[in-house]
């Protein structure tokens, strides 16, 4: 059996699909893909609006000459949440920028195949905790 992950699929933008279900690369693929459908329908955005930010940052980047998707897609989904989430106030750009560096931060104070943890971002590696 089929599961519908969003009644308005079929208008999303370049979406890649496997058996009618979107297919994803990466973990953080679906986990971004999850967000965004998961705060369409708390009502922070409609789906047309999702769409319609969508399309024109896939616009912007095939007018600048980087029309390869394929590895770009999420990342164009990460930029365009943010943009949403920013310019409805939902939070504050500071806010995203923070919880960015902070992510980063972990990522390098992790030794290579451990898991990250944000609290890995004070400094220590997480092999020390």
């Amino acid at each position: 059996m089929s599961t519908v992950f969003c009644p308005e699929d079929a208008a999303l933008p370049g979406l890649p699909m496997d058996d009618d279900q979107p297919v994803f690369a990466s973990p953080w693929e679906a986990q971004i893909f999850a967000l965004v459908v998961g705060l369409h329908q708390q009502g922070c955005f409609s789906w047309p609006e999702w769409t319609e930010c969508l399309s024109a940052e896939i616009a912007a980047l095939r007018t600048k000459g980087e029309a390869d998707l394929g590895d770009s897609y999420y990342r164009l989904w990460v930029i365009v949440l943010e943009r949403i989430l920013t310019d409805k106030s939902i939070v504050c750009s500071h806010d995203i920028q923070n919880r960015a560096t902070k992510w980063r931060k972990a990522y390098l104070n992790t030794p290579h195949g451990l898991p990250v943890l944000l609290a890995s971002a004070d400094g220590q590696p997480a092999e020390n905790r």
